[in-house]
C-alpha cells in the first residue's frame, strides 16, 4: 500500500510538472482590427445612347459600341449623330468599380410609349473602359455604354426610346 501511496505521489508531481512546463510555454498577442467605410457609390447618367437616324430598307442592325465605333447590318442606312450613353460615377477616391450591363434586351417604344406596338429590339451592350476601372483621387469616373438596335424591314416612321438599366459596385 506504502508502494502505492509513493507511485501515486510520483504520478501526480509528474502531472504537475507537466502541466507547469505546458503553461509556461504558452504566449499570447494582441492584434488590431481595422475596417475602412467607403462612400455610397452614386450613378447619373449623363446622355443618351443615340442611334442617329435610320432608313430601315430592308431591315438590318445598327451598332454604336462604347468605343464610338459604329457599324450596321443588312439593308439599313443610317446618319446623324451616333453616340455611346456617358455615366458619371462618383464614390471613395482611388476606389476600384465595376460596371454591370444588362443581360436581356431592352425594348424601345414608337414614341416612348410603352402601349404602342411598333417597337424595337436593344440588346448587346457593352462598356468602355471594359470591366472594373479606378475612380481618380477626387472619387469620380466615366463610362460609356454602347449596344446594338435591331430594325424591322417593315419599321413605321418615328422616334423610338426606351430605357435600360445599368449598375455600378465596388470591386
Amino acid at each position: 500500500m506504502r508502494n502505492s501511496l509513493r507511485l501515486v505521489a510520483v504520478g501526480a508531481a509528474l502531472a504537475a510538472a507537466s502541466f507547469a512546463t505546458s503553461a509556461s510555454a504558452a504566449a499570447t498577442a494582441t492584434a488590431t482590427a481595422t475596417a475602412e467605410i467607403l462612400s455610397s457609390l452614386t450613378l447619373t447618367a449623363d446622355s443618351a445612347l443615340n442611334f442617329g437616324q435610320i432608313a430601315p430598307n430592308t431591315g438590318g442592325t445598327v451598332t454604336v459600341n462604347a468605343d464610338n465605333t459604329v457599324s450596321q447590318t443588312g439593308g439599313v442606312v443610317w446618319t446623324g449623330t451616333r453616340a455611346p450613353a456617358g455615366f458619371t460615377v462618383t464614390g471613395s477616391n482611388n476606389a476600384s468599380v465595376v460596371v454591370t450591363l444588362p443581360t436581356t434586351a431592352s425594348t424601345l417604344y414608337l414614341g416612348g410609349n410603352p402601349a404602342a406596338t411598333d417597337t424595337m429590339s436593344l440588346d448587346s451592350f457593352n462598356t468602355d473602359p471594359v470591366g472594373a476601372f479606378q475612380l481618380s483621387g477626387t472619387g469620380q469616373g466615366n463610362f460609356t455604354v454602347g449596344g446594338r438596335l435591331t430594325v424591322g424591314a417593315n419599321q413605321a416612321a418615328g422616334t423610338y426610346s426606351g430605357t435600360f438599366d445599368v449598375s455600378v459596385e465596388y470591386q
